[in-house]
């Protein structure tokens, strides 16, 4: 009785009782639809999900093949990449070779009585203020003690010290054992000498000093080798003054000389090897 008394049971015992009136007040027909529409209601809902499922799995399926069709394009090129850094470091070895021949021809041209081979720098050792440079030709090539050793641009770099089968080791000009003959390129010019000094080795310089009377020492005279001692062919060039001072002890003129050659830059120099009858 405390049951039919509550308000919410009562409520909810009416709502009951209104569905029940209103389902039998449906014929027959109306009766099966709405148990099959119950029924289908909830496979419907499934169908669509099992639908989506399958949407969902095509689309992962045919990422995972875009993404091995990517991977395999990925791999065909890189393999084309690779070939064409080859075929470019080939054209790019071409050019080079190219390049060597010309500056060795243009050379002879100068130096007619003289064959030119090119080397490559293969390394330096500045030990003890002592320079020393290392090239990929030796006796195999004819190389030979004291065979002088030019730049591209018929500047001086230095001269053949030691050599062996495979390699050379230059002395440089900026060396103080480097001693040259130098002249100096104008006219009334004179005889003057070239030597490496401690002083200016690390800035690539040489000293110029012995320099001819009656010769004007001007900044900016440009210094080639004279010819005179027996190593170097005469009109070499060397390098250019950029500094004079005189020694009043001495009253001994000197210079320093900027060579035309870069040490720090170069890799590539030529051999000069007097023809022989």
């Amino acid at each position: 009785m405390k049951l039919l008394k509550n308000r919410k049971f009562q409520i909810i015992l009416i709502i009951a009782v209104f569905i029940v009136v209103a389902v039998l007040s449906i014929n027959r027909f109306s009766g099966v639809n709405i148990i099959r529409n119950l029924v289908t209601i909830p496979i419907t809902w499934i169908q669509k999900g099992i639908n989506k499922a399958d949407e969902y799995f095509a689309q992962k399926s045919f990422t995972r093949k875009q993404f091995q069709e990517l991977l395999e394009e990925n791999k065909v090129l890189k393999a084309e990449n690779e070939d064409l850094r080859e075929q470019n470091a080939g054209m790019s070895f071409l050019q080079d070779e190219n390049q060597l021949l010309r500056d060795a021809l243009s050379l002879k041209e100068i130096f007619d009585g003289y064959n030119i081979i090119g080397s490559n720098i293969m390394g330096s050792d500045p030990g003890n203020f002592v320079y020393r440079y290392k090239i990929d030709i030796g006796t195999r090539d004819k190389v030979k003690q004291d065979m002088p050793v030019v730049a591209a641009n018929n500047a001086l770099y230095g001269r053949i010290y030691s050599v062996n089968y495979t390699t050379s080791v230059i002395i440089p000009i900026i060396d103080e054992n480097a001693g040259i003959s130098g002249w100096i390129s104008k006219e009334k010019g004179g005889h003057v000498n070239i030597k490496g000094d401690i002083r200016y080795k690390e800035d690539g310089l040489c000293l110029i000093e012995n320099v001819s009377d009656g010769v004007e020492l001007v900044v900016g005279d440009v210094v080639e080798t004279s010819g005179f001692g027996g190593i170097y062919p005469k009109g070499i060039l060397v390098g250019v003054i950029v500094e004079i001072f005189h020694d009043e002890i001495t009253n001994e003129r000197y210079g320093v000389l900027e060579p035309y050659v870069d040490f720090n830059s170069i890799n590539t120099v030529f051999v000069m090897m007097e023809k022989t009858e």
